[in-house]
């Protein structure tokens, strides 16, 4: 059956459009329940992350199939197709399959080689396996995917020093800074999640001392906090907190922005005029409205402004890709070899339990006429089964043989058409 990806990410789509069709892991099971509905999708896996919203498929058309999915993700995040279809891309069969596996080793990641993703696709898969909507096809594409990003990991150095969004987004903020060093700086970490754990890693290890950490849960806000030394603030005193900050990382996974423009400029009012405030929002969809932009003294980045930073800083990684490519190509001709064979066998095993139901019934009727004795049904029955094996012996080492080529399909094609074995 066909196998198809469907998706935008930060190549592909601005980061606002991400951000309106992001499907969150509160939303998820809504979303598989909904992708479940649609005509042609067979199985289905939703991948939403920062820098991508992907759906997986296995789809009974291709064609067909592939619209189910473009209407999924319009009509879930209630988008036209027209506001997104042009930014959209589609991979079918070994397409797909090795779009799949480029993403899990982080080669189609912003930050190539980032340590996030992996997780994000097994979370992805388990969500799908919890709503039964992965079956033997992309259960066995995930499972492979997997290998696969821990292989491109192990076996090469494209995840040497590992590095997130977060942690790059710390070293943006390090960066922006004219002595390179965020020593003595005073940071605002908002949202508590897998992002904000990262953050605080990368603010650790760059030396930072003085962190304040604001979450909507104010539990998580202080078990982070207590974790790495810093201090919990419940989210009331967000603004409070912007009055002192000299840099905020935004990191939730609100639906809208935590940070609007009157709250800034009320935090604005009561600092220095000559202090100014980095904003850096790594959320999908944005943290920070973008009328912050416009206020004085306030420098707002985003994901986008991110990604053309990272282009430059991660040469060595680059140089590693190549290598992750070919881990990448010979699993995807694994899988396909896998997938193909798996066709074989049941068409096999049709042809002939067909041609063991036409050559008994034959017996039968050899056996009821007159005169015939049962060494002579023995002989026969001897010979027809020798008969029928050779027959059938060609077609089936062919197809057996050639299931990863072109020509193997065609040729299994051709068994389907020519013997018509039973579809029961």
């Amino acid at each position: 059956m066909p196998v198809i990806a469907v998706g935008l990410n930060h190549k592909t789509a601005p980061l606002g459009l991400l951000g309106h069709l992001a499907i969150s892991e509160d939303t998820l099971p809504k979303a598989l329940h909904q992708l479940s509905t649609y005509e042609h999708v067979l199985e289905g896996v939703v991948l939403s992350t920062c820098n991508r919203i992907e759906v997986y498929a296995s789809v009974t058309r291709f064609h067909r199939g592939a619209q189910d999915l473009r209407n999924f993700l319009g009509e879930f995040r209630h988008l036209a197709p027209e506001d997104f279809s042009d930014h959209l891309y589609t991979y079918h069969d070994d397409g797909a399959i090795r779009h799949l596996f480029r993403v899990a080793s982080g080669i189609d990641s912003m930050v190539i080689g980032e340590s996030e993703i992996l997780g994000q696709v097994r979370r992805a898969f388990q969500a799908a396996q919890t709503e039964d909507l992965v079956r033997r096809t992309l259960g066995h594409a995930f499972r492979q995917a997997l290998k696969v990003g821990k292989a491109a990991r192990a076996e090469t150095d494209i995840a040497r020093n590992p590095v997130s969004v977060s942690s790059a987004a710390v070293d943006f903020a390090r960066r922006t800074f004219s002595e390179r060093s965020l020593a003595g700086k005073k940071v605002l970490l908002v949202g508590a999640g897998k992002m904000g754990r990262l953050a605080m890693q990368a603010l650790e290890r760059a030396g930072v001392t003085d962190v304040v950490v604001v979450n909507r849960r104010e539990e998580r806000a202080r078990d982070l906090a207590q974790r790495y030394g810093a201090a919990p603030l419940p989210f009331e005193d967000l603004e409070n907190a912007l009055t002192s900050a000299d840099i905020v990382i935004c990191s939730t996974t609100a639906p809208g922005p935590v940070i609007n423009a009157d709250t800034m400029r009320r935090a604005r009012s009561h600092r220095e005029p000559s202090q100014d405030l980095l904003v850096i929002d790594i959320a999908v969809p944005h943290d920070v409205d973008p009328e912050v932009r416009r206020i004085e003294g306030v420098t707002v980045r985003d994901l986008e402004d991110l990604a053309r930073v990272v282009k430059t800083s991660l040469g060595n990684r680059h140089s590693e890709v190549s290598k992750v490519e070919a881990i990448v190509a010979a699993e995807v001709r694994r899988f396909m070899e896998w997938e193909r064979a798996d066709e074989v066998a049941p068409v096999v095993s049709r042809l002939v339990a067909q041609a063991e139901k036409e050559r008994a019934a034959e017996m039968e009727r050899f056996k009821r006429r007159p005169g015939v004795d049962d060494a002579t049904v023995e002989a026969v029955d001897r010979l027809s089964r020798r008969l029928v094996a050779k027959l059938l012996h060609e077609p089936i080492s062919r197809a057996k043989e050639m299931p990863s080529t072109h020509q193997g399909q065609l040729h299994l094609s051709a068994l389907r058409e020519l013997f018509e074995p039973d579809e029961g």
